[in-house]
């Protein structure tokens, strides 16, 4: 599977969504049915519902253009009220825009969304103040001085951006280039607006944050007209709506203290001194003022804020698409370049400050060939890529539709500048040329055909200002450098928000389909919060009986909806929340209770003193049987006591004791073989995933008797670890999503994955059941002896009388043991090498303790090193010991579980338990108690299981719960101690672990156990040979390869994906800054990166230089 998918919430969510949307689906289609009956109206064709949108909401603009390519005219089913219809129809479009202007407007629904931010701003309202604001804008934009003025700051803030970027390149530096469009065209637009200049290109910390909380602003407004519940969320003060609240504080602060101070500053002045002010605002406060001299704040709040956002956000999305664009039409600007020389006429030769002289008005009007370039941009990649009107009155299309008062109508200039109906069959192509005439003029089309600056009494007074700004810029930038890609073959994608703004590289989207985004995440939370408000009310008013008849439950830390919410870090936030509560409640809709502690004495209570009322039951059964069968991880009772009377009969034989070390050992040395021959040839490796492979290699030889041979590419073998740790995956998210069996039912999302996986398992394991069975049934049975797997055994221990053997059974309890021994072995191991590379004392210190206690001398081969790593050696390593457990004490194995309580009970702390309830302890987070482990919790120091004579000390294993405790403990806690001994024994004898980057943060893969997702394995590993290595190392079988001194490679974890990689944690109630936006830094290559168009954009380089600063011919 390529990535982790599995983990989207929105999926997991899905069969919750389906079930709303099936609802909204009948209702609406019932009382469309019922007025055609009635009144014989026509409505668009049914093409989907709101929640469809939101599945693909990452790439939202080209679901629409899909849908349109099919039906020019359409509806998507909403929740019951307003309809929602779409158009790409020029006719329709004209029709609202003008033909019937006075019919459609903003309305209630537009008001609503966009009022927060906005307020009553000429974007956000209709009538009386929308024609108010329409006259005054329209004047001032029309001013010689304002001209004048706008222009000055322009070139002003074109020469600031060359100047970045011709120091950048000059420096080889990194750079975020769209970024810093962004920040030029906020300036620009800044000053002309407020009078005052942000310096953001400067990096004023300010403006910055002002600048972030305005587009983050700006995003979760989109999201509004996404997500029907959004209401509910403002209401409650959660989400994204807690954000949004939080970024227009921001906002709001930064900009009434601005207009204080200009009012108090225009005030102070003498009358004739207000006209040499030539900024927006001023003339607002002017024109505004009443008699009495009051300023109406708010008002001019609103209006100065949506002139910014039309400028800021059309101007800079659109010379971000522009580059993008001319980078993959080369030609195109040699063009511009050429026309830019012709135009300005300013030489060869001139400076910047020369050059931005010469582009005068005049200059700028010759440039057809760069007006027609931007105008194609603004074709294929509008500002705003989806608007809309409301419909006053009932009314009929152009197309003979009906359109319902109250109803939304939304054009897409996104989509119709795609439509081949409109544009040709060339439609998608960027080709300039189809906006010029045969002289090469410019040449309109209709503004209801290209609708990027609206179109009627609405059409953007800013146009000209916008193209005026876009061809400064533009012109500057083409006349100095020339841009080309890193990589042609990346493609760039948007972010979805009300422009239409470059996103970073998102790959190939249909395999990382959107629903996997964090909007569809927050969307369908919001859902699911209604859910968890009823189940908060119908579980209180249960509690509150329960209250009167004096019993007493644990408090309610929030819902397991928050937990979906978290599921990328949900370790991390049941750590937060159990350093509030030891153990509390998440509310579960109409369900058992869940109940989660990191109390020593409460997880001694169900895993001992009681441990006859706490099992696996139902509950577990039902989510782990569909991979895990009727095997010792999910049932209770006869069944488990059978296979654990077995199992513990196996692993204390000796025979199973040596075959295992030797498999371990074997494992060990082909794993430095590959590592070694990996650094000789300086090429990348996955190394987590190595260690998975040879893990899974050894646990399946003492298994079945047979080595996948992972480690050595086995396709077969690689096919099926593959797929058992997806199934491992899917299973987990059954714990978190409360709606999986409705999944299960319809076959969809990661219920879907998890079955086609299992039959991939099943498939494999079967016929090495079969196999191994026919393989003992024809041989004596002097020669069963032989066979030391456990296979071989249970199938000579279980078989009955006629010779049957039950191939289920068999394939249940392996495999209960392949996870137990390969998941928790090889994750433990990736975590402890990360570890060590954080404290490399460590790795000293252990590769000392193992040349000592082996003492297999300096020139040891790999074969004789690990020959001498005997059991008496391996007691001997006290300090590895406790190494590898302080790893397990941080990063345990299984980083949750939980037991079912099978009748009412009793905790020690005095928490009421009801039969059905579910108990977590939770050793992720109890490794982090400072309660339990003093103020140094999360520091890594193996010193703390070490006694004054070094050696090592065992904690209570119900504090220290890595290996579960009582009747229950790990029967193979000493059989993956010994495994992972030797693997880090022979490992740190011969080489040195370093992290290429120290700053890196870590995450891990929310599954069953605890798994390394991205570093150190996708990081750089610097591996030398400790000292005493060295002439081991010399000394290996060519097989294993050679290599002398310090070696460094690249790893990388390439099944993991992108999904997991860039996540937006805390959709539900926890701040988050850019719910779809994932920005890298790019490392430069050539002369400079500009990096914000992400990895798909992430080099641009410059040919064109003489003189410093400026970079040209």
């Amino acid at each position: 599977m390529d990535g982790d998918s599995s983990h989207s919430p929105a999926l997991t969510v899905a069969g919750a969504v389906a079930l709303v949307a099936f609802c909204s689906y009948y209702l609406a289609v019932t009382r469309a049915g019922s007025k055609a009956r009635r009144q014989r109206r026509r409505h668009p064709p049914v093409v989907g519902t709101v929640f469809h949108q939101l599945y693909h909401v990452r790439r939202l603009h080209d679901y629409y253009t899909a849908l349109c390519r099919e039906q020019t005219t359409f509806r998507l089913l909403a929740t019951p009220g307003r309809r929602k219809i779409y158009t790409c129809d020029p006719a329709v479009v004209e029709h609202i825009l003008r033909t019937n202007f006075p019919n459609y407007g903003k309305g209630p629904l537009n008001s609503e969304i966009l009022r927060d931010l906005f307020g009553e701003g000429i974007f956000a309202v209709d009538g009386e103040k929308w024609r108010t604001q329409r006259k005054i804008a329209s004047y001032d934009f029309t001013t010689r001085a304002l001209r004048d003025f706008s222009n000055d700051v322009f070139k002003r803030n074109a020469a600031k951006l060359a100047g970045v970027v011709s120091s950048h390149a000059a420096s080889n530096q990194c750079m975020n280039f769209k970024g810093l469009l962004t920040r030029a065209t906020m300036d620009s637009i800044f000053t002309i607006a407020f009078g005052t200049d942000l310096n953001t290109m400067d990096g004023s910390g300010e403006g910055h944050r002002f600048a972030k909380a305005f587009d983050d602003a700006g995003e979760y407004l989109l999201l509004r007209y996404l997500n029907p519940f959004w209401k509910v969320a403002r209401l409650l003060n959660v989400g994204a709506e807690a954000t949004l609240k939080k970024r227009i504080k921001v906002v709001d602060e930064f900009v009434y203290k601005l207009i204080r101070a200009r009012s108090d500053e225009l005030s102070n002045t003498k009358a004739q001194d207000h006209r040499s002010r030539d900024d927006l605002l001023s003339r607002f406060i002017q024109a505004t003022t009443n008699d009495s001299g009051t300023v109406d704040y708010k008002y001019l709040r609103d209006i100065v804020l949506n002139i910014v956002i039309a400028a800021k956000d059309s101007t800079s999305g659109s010379l971000a698409w522009f580059l993008y664009m001319t980078c993959k039409r080369p030609e195109v600007q040699e063009k511009i370049f050429d026309e830019v020389m012709e135009a300005t006429n300013a030489g060869d030769t001139a400076s910047i400050n020369e050059f931005l002289q010469s582009l005068t008005d005049q200059a700028l009007n010759k440039m057809h060939y760069l007006h027609a370039a931007l105008t194609e941009t603004l074709r294929l990649y509008p500002s705003v890529p989806l608007e809309n009107k409301q419909c006053f009155s009932d009314d009929v299309l152009p197309n003979g539709f009906s359109i319902s008062k109250g109803d939304a109508v939304f054009y897409m200039p996104y989509a119709m500048g795609r439509m081949e109906f409109l544009w040709g069959k060339d439609a998608e192509a960027f080709r300039p040329e189809r906006w010029l005439d045969e002289n090469g003029i410019f040449q309109p089309e209709s503004p209801f055909k290209f609708t990027a600056f609206q179109a009627g009494p609405r059409i953007c007074i800013g146009k000209d200002f916008a193209y005026r700004q876009m061809k400064i810029f533009a012109a500057v930038l083409i006349r100095f450098f020339v841009f080309k890609l890193r990589n042609d073959k990346d493609s760039v994608t948007y972010r979805t928000a009300i422009t239409l703004a470059i996103d970073q590289a998102m790959g190939d989207e249909g395999g990382g389909d959107s629903s996997y985004s964090a909007a569809a995440v927050m969307a369908a939370a919001s859902l699911a919060l209604v859910v968890a408000i009823c189940s908060y009310l119908a579980v209180a008013r249960r509690d509150g009986g329960k209250q009167r008849r004096r019993r007493r439950r644990p408090p309610v830390a929030g819902t397991v909806f928050h937990q979906l919410y978290q599921v990328r870090r949900v370790h991390d936030y049941h750590t937060a929340l159990s350093r509030e509560h030891m153990t509390f409640r998440l509310l579960v809709p109409a369900s058992r209770g869940q109940i989660y502690t990191c109390d020593p004495a409460v997880v001694e209570h169900i895993l001992r003193t009681n441990f006859a009322n706490y099992g696996k039951g139902e509950f577990n059964y039902e989510n782990m049987s569909d991979l895990f069968g009727d095997g010792i991880f999910t049932v209770d009772g006869d069944k488990w006591k059978q296979q654990r009377k077995i199992a513990s009969y196996d692993f204390s034989t000796r025979a199973l004791r040596d075959f295992s070390g030797a498999v371990f050992k074997r494992n060990a040395a082909k794993l430095a073989g590959v590592v070694s021959s990996y650094a000789a040839s300086n090429q990348s490796m996955d190394f987590q995933g190595l260690l998975m492979r040879a893990t899974m290699d050894s646990i399946f030889t003492i298994a079945f008797g047979q080595d996948l041979n992972t480690l050595d590419g086995s396709g077969e073998g690689r096919r099926f670890a593959a797929a058992f740790d997806d199934a491992s995956e899917f299973t987990m998210l059954r714990y978190l999503n409360p709606f999986w069996k409705l999944a299960r039912l319809l076959n969809i999302g990661a219920e879907a994955m998890l079955k086609e996986r299992i039959k991939i398992v099943d498939g494999f394991v079967y016929k090495l059941i079969r196999d191994r069975s026919d393989e003992l049934s024809n041989t004596k049975e002097h020669d069963h002896l032989s066979r030391d797997d456990l296979l071989s055994r249970f199938i000579q221990a279980t078989t009955n009388d006629s010779g049957t053997v039950d191939y289920k059974y068999l394939r249940d309890i392996i495999l209960n043991i392949v996870i137990a021994g390969k998941d928790t072995t090889a994750g433990s191991l990736a975590w402890f090498l990360y570890m060590v590379c954080k404290h490399p004392e460590v790795q000293e210190k252990i590769c000392r303790e193992a040349m000592e206690a082996t003492n297999a001398g300096e020139a040891a081969s790999i074969d004789e090193f690990s020959q001498s790593l005997t059991d008496e050696a391996l007691n001997k390593m006290h300090y590895l010991h406790a190494a590898l457990t302080e790893t397990l004490r941080l990063y345990p194995a299984v980083p949750l579980d939980n037991k079912q309580c099978f009748s009412d009970d009793v905790l020690p702390n005095g928490f009421n338990v009801s039969k059905g309830d579910i108990v977590f302890y939770i050793p992720y987070a109890m490794g982090r108690m400072e309660s339990l482990w003093g103020k140094d919790a999360e520091a890594f120091q193996p010193e703390r299981w070490l006694d004054e004579n070094g050696v090592f000390q065992q904690e209570s294993p119900f504090k220290f719960t890595a290996f579960q405790a009582g009747p229950r403990i790990c029967l193979g806690k000493d059989f993956a101690y010994r495994q992972m001994k030797i693997f880090v024994a022979v490992l740190l004898r011969f080489f040195v672990f370093k992290l290429r980057d120290e700053k890196e943060i870590i995450s891990y893969r929310t599954m069953i156990t605890l798994s390394v997702n991205q570093a150190p394995y996708n990081l750089a590993l610097n591996l030398g040979t400790s000292a005493p290595g060295q002439q081991a190392l010399n000394a290996m079988p060519s097989w294993m390869g050679r290599r002398v001194g310090r070696m460094s490679w690249r790893t990388s974890a390439t099944r993991l994906g992108a999904e997991m990689t860039n996540s937006s944690a805390g959709l539900f109630g926890v701040e988050v800054g850019n719910l779809a936006s994932f920005p890298m830094e790019m490392c430069s290559v050539g002369h400079f990166s500009a990096n914000t168009f992400g990895a798909e954009f992430a080099n641009l380089s410059t040919v064109r230089f003489d003189a410093e600063p400026w970079l040209r011919y």
